[in-house]
């Protein structure tokens, strides 16, 4: 039989995107994310968690990133 594990994560919605407009990342209330960029529609897919201020972004073919959900401010690529 195989378990999943549960993290009680905190579920967002909203639209990210960089100050050049070229990326955004919008994060959905189901806990799924999807990354466009100018040249790419729906370039990257996958589901996220956040505890905390910690955002782990897990990309449907494997890639992790990490980032950091601050008082609505949204870093990636952090620790």
């Amino acid at each position: 039989m195989m378990t999943a594990a549960i993290i009680p994560h905190r579920p967002v919605a909203g639209v990210w995107t960089s100050s050049d407009g070229r990326v955004s990342l919008e994060l959905r209330a189901d806990g799924r994310f999807i990354e466009t960029r100018s040249d790419l529609s729906d370039a990257f897919t996958g589901v996220y968690v956040l505890v905390g201020e910690t955002l782990k972004l897990f990309e449907d073919h494997g890639a992790v990133v990490s980032g950091r959900l601050v008082d609505g401010r949204l870093s990636l690529g952090t620790p």
